[in-house]
């Protein structure tokens, strides 16, 4: 039986593994875009409406943000597989680029950046929930008259 980085080349895993960084941020990036559309929705119209349809859109909304973050999470898992995988290989054995991108990704920076893409999902999700049931928005200052 053979093991992962047995099967696939130093090049390959490396390219897998920074392929599935760049499904993560992409992911990442669509959660972003669903959460400012929704906080311009809040804004211009939401705020206004009933509560049955604020908690429609909501429900509407996790399940947008749960799908990301599923799709985050698979990511995840397979890049976990690639890191180990390249660990694995001898160190003496490994390419500058390999080594820089293990260096980096065992560093306070990619340990911190993993550590933040899931608690801003968190964040984003309860800003947003503040904001479709407890924000009030403000009345329109009128204008000033000399």
């Amino acid at each position: 039986m053979t093991t992962l980085a047995q099967s696939m080349s130093q090049l390959d895993l490396l390219n897998l593994a920074r392929s599935c960084g760049q499904s993560i941020a992409s992911d990442f990036a669509q959660a972003i875009t669903i959460t400012f559309a929704m906080v311009v929705a809040i804004y211009y119209f939401l705020h206004q409406a009933g509560i049955r349809m604020r908690v429609f859109a909501f429900i509407i909304y996790t399940c947008g943000m749960l799908t990301y973050y599923g799709m985050m999470v698979l990511e995840s898992g397979l890049a976990l597989g690639v890191l180990n995988a390249l660990h694995a290989l001898p160190r003496a054995s490994l390419e500058a680029p390999t080594r820089e991108y293990l260096g980096v990704r065992d560093s306070w920076v990619g340990i911190t950046t993993s550590v933040l893409f899931s608690l801003v999902y968190c964040i984003l999700w309860m800003s947003t929930s503040y904001l479709l049931f407890f924000w009030k928005r403000p009345r329109e200052i009128a204008p000033l008259h000399d």
